[in-house]
């Protein structure tokens, strides 16, 4: 198929409602389904242009260009036509009307030839380019046959295009070409990037990604805060479950409650699963006393030290996950015993991270009355199985569906690799769509990487700050094999990835980095291997973004 300069979706434009111009979409179509990639199709040009005799504008209904054939403009006339006295006319085909054009379409095609000509003219190519390719025009009849006479803008038949023309039109646009110019030359690669940029400009670089980005960001974070302030009329209840998509804004929604039960003079603990997660909210809680925000295993340790009770953990791989699984719970329920110190409430993001036995222990620490808030996402059960996973209480969920955090396109994206429904609602629904980058050895993974940082932080104007790399492998893994490459960039790349302040860009897992979330993430290194590229993971991975998305994958991992 060509490539159509703007892209065009044919459903979206016959979805789209009276306006549409079906002769035109009847056009596109063939033209579509008729020609290679080689072809460009540029429709609903316009041109402008001023003069000592003022100002003048257009617009050609398509503009055909193959590098070796030359360029044709076609005028494009649905319904019904007929000339009478040099008059034209045109009958709707819905409607049945019939109204005179105020030029004869030939007419038309040809002006748009001259205009294009002399806006062609006007940049390196020079004038000299026209003797050296076929330069024409036509009129194209969509919904007739042309069986009457050849008119006098026509040198011959073949320059009128009409119904039968739908089919195969490949042959007929190459056939008016070549008896335009017979010795026309083929375009240089040169000459075809001139022709592109006048006709079709990629005004999108003239706004760098990362202007766009903080754009998006800006919406985002607007949208967080008038979902906050909706809650706030959830304050008065003392327990609550609250379940959210990825990207609802649950840990700030946790942030808002801890604030307010400060402000009302309460002792708050905020706890989660993630410890780069906790030292993240502990630094936006930085300076203000009544509220602990700690991870629940520095949690045990915490009261463990307090109460001079015993925190070793394991060396054997299997003794240590049944430590942090389990023993964790009872050292941290027998410490409780032992302390006075109790809250009035507790707030659990990611809690469905933590275990059944965990709950116990976390409400021990609970003064009489406290409140809990309890905030979790099904589809992020990481750490746990997410069908037998129990909140602490009873009770109706609070839903959170709209996801404020990401894009609608990297929402979408993120549910089909998570296999997942996609969120009912977002705050920003347009942004760009996720970028695929495939390689076919884990050799190649380094170099593109510093291809992809050097244009974001370079010509796209991305401050390193705002980008993540995100794997499911660590550094030194054999499925990765980036850790010389940090190494070498040290000046660029940081393994701290709480810091978006330090001014480099952050690479790490995408377990370590669950919880938070950045304007622009690179997962790396995904090759379908289980269970680390699990939909689970890559959907955690995915919804780190906030505006732009980009995925490396081996070349045979199917990505939905």
């Amino acid at each position: 198929m060509p490539l159509f300069y703007p892209p065009i979706d044919f459903e979206a434009e016959k979805a789209s409602g009276d306006e549409i111009n079906y002769a035109e979409i009847a056009v596109l179509e063939a033209l579509d389904k008729g020609l290679d990639d080689k072809w460009h199709v540029f429709h609903r040009l316009h041109w402008r242009e001023v003069s000592p005799q003022g100002e003048k504008m257009g617009e050609a209904d398509a503009v055909i260009f193959h590098p070796v054939y030359g360029i044709l403009i076609v005028e494009i006339k649905g319904g019904g036509v007929r000339a009478k006295d040099g008059d034209w006319f045109q009958t709707n085909i819905r409607t049945g009307k019939e109204y005179k054009l105020d030029t004869s379409p030939f007419v038309q095609a040809r002006s748009s030839r001259f205009r294009l000509f002399d806006k062609l003219k006007r940049t390196s190519l020079g004038a000299g380019f026209e003797p050296n390719t076929a330069f024409t025009y036509t009129v194209w009849f969509p919904d007739i046959t042309w069986t009457e006479a050849i008119p006098a803008d026509a040198p011959n038949g073949a320059f009128i295009l009409d119904s039968k023309h739908l089919n195969n039109p490949s042959q007929h646009i190459r056939n008016i070409l070549k008896q335009s110019n017979p010795h026309a030359k083929p375009w240089t690669e040169r000459d075809t990037n001139i022709l592109l940029r006048t006709f079709a400009p990629e005004v999108n670089l003239l706004v760098p990604l990362g202007v766009n980005l903080g754009r998006i960001r800006t919406r985002i974070f607007a949208m967080t805060d008038s979902q906050l302030r909706a809650y706030k009329a959830l304050r008065q209840q003392k327990r609550l479950l609250i379940e959210g998509c990825a990207g609802s804004g649950k840990t700030l929604i946790a942030a808002s409650l801890a604030r307010e039960h400060l402000s009302a003079g309460k002792r708050v603990l905020f706890t989660c699963y993630n410890k780069r997660l906790a030292h993240v909210v502990e630094n936006d809680f930085e300076g203000t006393s009544g509220i602990d925000v700690v991870n629940f295993h520095e949690l045990v340790k915490k009261y463990c030290d307090e109460s001079g009770t015993k925190y070793a953990v394991p060396d054997g791989r299997q003794e240590k996950a049944d430590f942090f699984k389990s023993t964790c719970a009872e050292l941290l329920l027998d410490c409780s015993s032992k302390s006075d110190k109790r809250y009035d409430t507790i707030i659990v993001d990611e809690a469905f991270d933590f275990q059944e036995t965990w709950w116990t222990a976390v409400e021990s620490l609970g003064a009489e009355g406290f409140s809990f808030y309890v905030f979790f996402d099904r589809n992020q059960a990481v750490f746990t199985n997410s069908t037998s996973w129990k909140p602490p209480f009873e009770a109706d969920p609070i839903v959170l569906e709209t996801n404020v955090r990401n894009t609608r396109p990297i929402g979408r994206f993120a549910a089909k690799l998570g296999r997942i429904a996609e969120a009912p609602d977002y705050g920003v629904n347009e942004g760009p769509e996720p970028v695929l980058l495939p390689y076919k050895s884990v050799d190649e993974i380094p170099e593109m990487l510093k291809k992809l940082l050097t244009e974001l932080t370079g010509k796209q104007k991305i401050l390193p700050g705002n980008i993540v790399v995100l794997s499911p492998y660590k550094l030194d893994h054999e499925r990765l094999g980036l850790e010389q490459f940090v190494k070498e960039q040290e000046k660029l790349i940081s393994t701290d990835l709480e810091d978006a302040e330090q001014g480099k860009v952050r690479i790490g897992t995408i377990q370590s980095f669950k919880g938070l979330e950045a304007d622009v993430v690179i997962l790396c290194g995904i090759d379908g291997h289980q269970p680390a590229c699990s939909p689970t993971n890559l959907y955690v991975g995915a919804t780190r973004a906030r505006s732009m998305l980009y995925v490396m994958h081996q070349e045979k991992t199917h990505i939905p």
